[in-house]
């Protein structure tokens, strides 16, 4: 085995730079020996360190840091480091686990999505649902996003770039006809919310296709209240269980509009 490296072997074992390396020995993380030309060899000893930098810049730790282990090393600051590595890992394992988890409920919603029935207008129980709400007019549907965007300062974890998952919007049916979205909302599990969509029976109904048809299936809704003799008890509501965030295709959208609904 060689005892000295030349920094091209180096630069393709750690798979790094030559300015890396020069950096590090700059801030006095290695010390590599010079050659009768002036080039840079690196020892076993450098090898070691290199490893150790590696490892420690992969938990989050900084070269300083790194420099005042490396210059201190000791039992007790190698137990302190490990212990530190430990915690860090521990905690990365935990923030794995809940992506693993939004992953799942997220395909959960998706299925779910799929497998509702369309343009069928039905009656369902829904428990109390807390939200956060942005109330802001709203001209077009692409405003959606820059308004959860601002919500996400509040929530910032409930917000997933694989859609936008139990969000929805207030909309008003206008007298000409047209529909007006007055406000976005995001339901929430956290203790701090705005306000709640009350327990109880809505109508609900799905539809596939582009979102900006709303006003006709409002008109459906709203068609099935007179027809059964219920009136609305809250605003209409309309969520986009399946839109641009996972599809490029407007046939596969996926719309819900729910209102809530008591005896006339």
């Amino acid at each position: 085995m060689k005892n000295l490296y030349q920094i091209q072997e180096i630069c393709r074992l750690y798979h790094i730079g030559a300015d890396s390396l020069r950096y590090y020995e700059k801030i006095g993380l290695i010390q590599p020996q010079r050659s009768e030309g002036n080039y840079r060899l690196y020892s076993l000893s450098d090898i070691w360190r290199l490893n150790v930098i590696r490892d420690l810049l992969k938990l989050g730790f900084s070269t300083r840091q790194i420099k005042t282990y490396l210059d201190a090393r000791s039992v007790a600051t190698t137990r302190s480091l490990l212990d530190e590595k430990e915690a860090i890992l521990r905690q990365r394992i935990e923030e794995m686990k809940k992506d693993l988890q939004d992953v799942q409920n997220r395909r959960q919603s998706l299925e779910e999505a799929l497998s509702e029935p369309m343009n069928q207008v039905c009656l369902r129980t829904f428990e109390k649902r807390r939200c956060l709400l942005l109330k802001e007019n709203i001209e077009h549907d692409e405003d959606i996003d820059f308004l959860l965007t601002k919500l996400s300062g509040r929530l910032e974890e409930q917000l997933s770039i694989l859609g936008n998952v139990d969000t929805g919007s207030m909309l008003e049916l206008q007298p000409d006809g047209s529909v007006r979205c007055t406000s976005v909302f995001i339901c929430t599990e956290d203790e701090s919310y705005d306000f709640t969509l009350e327990a109880g029976d809505y109508l609900t109904l799905t539809y596939s296709g582009r979102y900006d048809t709303h006003h006709e299936h409002l008109r459906l809704l709203q068609e099935t209240i007179e027809n059964q003799h219920l009136k609305p008890a809250g605003n209409f509501l309309e969520f986009l269980l399946i839109d641009i965030h996972e599809t490029q295709r407007y046939e596969e959208y996926v719309t819900q509009l729910q209102v809530r609904v008591v005896p006339a």
